[in-house]
């Protein structure tokens, strides 16, 4: 005779998921999502140019061919984290000058003070 015992527990993602596993661990998309992040340039779509052209752009903006951007290096982390950031919002600001629009989210402190969440009234679009 077999019985069944019901715990609460779920199979999830090929993984046994309880009550104390964190969801992200269960659910299939979530986690690919965040096992594979999209690069930093996939978050730019044009409507008339292929993702071949894009990552072209991209890397004439100042990013690597796998979709980032290298980290300028300063004497401090300070420096180095203000040097990496005005690179990334001067490549911002070159994709948005070939027409690229970006799709990324700008919700949050940092992302929305990207030069591609910026409207020319000043407000903050909402991704």
């Amino acid at each position: 005779m077999a019985v069944a015992l019901l715990s609460g527990c779920v199979i999830g993602n090929g993984r046994i998921c309880g009550p104390q596993t964190p969801m992200i661990y269960c659910d299939k998309a979530a986690y690919e999502r965040l096992a594979n992040p999209p690069s930093l340039m996939e978050s730019w779509q044009h409507p008339s140019n292929t993702p071949e052209a894009r990552q072209l752009d991209w890397v004439s903006c100042g990013g690597t061919e796998k979709g980032s951007y290298a980290v300028l290096p300063g004497t401090t982390g300070a420096e180095t984290a203000a040097r990496s950031g005005a690179k990334f919002d001067q490549m911002q600001r070159c994709m948005l000058g070939k027409q690229y629009q970006y799709t990324g989210t700008c919700q949050g402190e940092i992302p929305s003070r990207f030069p591609a969440c910026q409207r020319a009234e000043g407000s903050v679009p909402q991704r």
